[in-house]
């Protein structure tokens, strides 16, 4: 029943996008199924601490308050760590998710967020970006550079239009090859933009 966003649906269905978008991710790393097992889990428990009481008091404690409520009721140390990294990096220069789990999480829950609000047109322009999102793309371009992972990006932000598609979410009339083209764009601008500030330092 906690709204994602009008045009998007609610976060439980995020929630499920999330847990075969992370599955895909982690099938790529070749881990094997015990990561493919802890990522799925944390994904599923991701957002469930949005509906306490002290979330939605304290917004800054989504997450760590999840990690704690997921080690209390007893699951794994992989998971409960993965669902406190998943909000991180918090800012360009800020900690990243130490775990591989963790990593995954932060970067398919960014990834659905930007494929989301691109599939149903809501997209930065100028100064405007109300949801963050050149945030998350910077955090995309971040965890992949620096924790070095080999991904085929193309292929994930199809799987998470996919997803969309399939949850019967309407998007704009853009083609298939034309909203991937503008997600890709997106992401390349933010590398460039990672480049020129590492540079600076």
């Amino acid at each position: 029943g906690v709204t994602f966003h009008q045009k998007l649906g609610t976060m439980g269905q995020k929630e499920e996008r999330l847990v075969q978008l992370i599955s895909a991710l982690a099938s790529a790393l070749n881990h094997g199924g015990d990561l493919i097992n802890e990522c799925r889990r944390a994904a599923q428990l991701s957002k469930a601490d949005l509906l306490t009481g002290i979330a939605g008091e304290f917004p800054e404690l989504q997450g760590i308050m999840g990690g704690e409520y997921a080690k209390h009721d007893g699951e794994p140390d992989g998971v409960s760590q993965a669902i406190r990294e998943q909000y991180l990096p918090k800012a360009l220069e800020g900690e990243l998710p130490r775990s591989l789990s963790g990593l995954l999480l932060s970067l398919a829950d960014r990834l659905d967020t930007i494929t989301s609000f691109f599939h149903v047109g809501i997209i930065p322009s100028g100064s405007e970006d109300p949801f963050a999102l050149r945030r998350h793309a910077t955090a995309i371009v971040r965890i992949i550079l620096e924790k070095d992972l080999r991904l085929d990006l193309g292929t994930y932000i199809d799987h998470a239009r996919n997803l969309l598609a399939d949850s019967g979410i309407k998007g704009t009339s853009d083609s298939h090859q034309e909203g991937r083209r503008r997600i890709a764009d997106f992401l390349f601008e933010r590398v460039r933009h990672y480049g020129r500030t590492v540079h600076a330092f």
